[in-house]
């Protein structure tokens, strides 16, 4: 019996090697997964800091530059999402009904 369990000891420290590397590279697949994601995030972060800087210099140009502008004005000249969503408060405020509240 000493030679069968003498040779199944190796057998187990094997497979439990193979196991415990495994492991090691799921972990280590996970660290780079994560250092992937983060990484992508800041960098998403820095363009969205970026471009609210440059939207901040565009609006101070130009109300420093254009004589008579207004902060609204820059706005819809230097977004065009806000055009269209100038055009459309104006649209539904002519259509406003006005409403009295008086009591009897």
């Amino acid at each position: 019996m000493s030679t069968l369990t003498t040779a199944a000891v190796p057998a187990t420290s094997s497979r439990s090697r193979w196991l415990w590397m495994l492991m090691a590279a799921i972990a280590l697949g996970q660290l780079f997964a994560f250092w992937l994601l983060c990484s992508h995030q800041v960098r998403k972060a820095e363009a969205r800091h970026n471009e609210t800087i440059v939207q901040q210099m565009a609006l101070t140009d130009c109300l420093q530059y254009i004589p008579g502008s207004t902060i609204a004005s820059c706005t819809i000249r230097l977004d065009p999402g806000a055009q269209a969503r100038h055009a459309a408060g104006q649209a539904a405020a002519t259509g406003a009904v006005p409403v009295s509240f008086t009591y009897r």
